[in-house]
């Protein structure tokens, strides 16, 4: 029983430190900045509250969050779909994504 509640609040601290990963169905607080070429493009930086697997940023953005942890700096790397913004259609870029929270 004793060693049941300690890994109960073991379990509890890790997840209150940030020590889960995101998964399918998380929302994760993110801060993100976008590069073309290796220099910051128009509208690519920003906060947002993503839940992930719902589709709601460019195809491959999602996906390469799944297992980060809180705190964690990714680079995701991805090529726009080519019916996309003019600029930016085709092209192959990074985002350098700070995961803030995971819920």
């Amino acid at each position: 029983m004793k060693k049941a509640i300690l890994s109960i609040f073991a379990a509890l601290f890790l997840a209150a430190c940030g020590e889960s990963e995101a998964k399918i169905g998380n929302t994760v607080s993110i801060h993100f900045e976008g590069f073309l070429n290796g220099e910051p493009f128009a509208g690519g930086t920003g906060d947002f509250e993503l839940k992930l697997g719902s589709g709601q940023f460019v195809p491959g953005f999602e996906e390469q969050l799944i297992g980060a942890k809180k705190g964690e700096m990714r680079e995701v790397r991805l090529r726009f779909p080519d019916q996309y913004v003019p600029g930016l259609s085709g092209k192959e870029v990074m985002f350098k994504v700070m995961i803030k929270q995971i819920r």
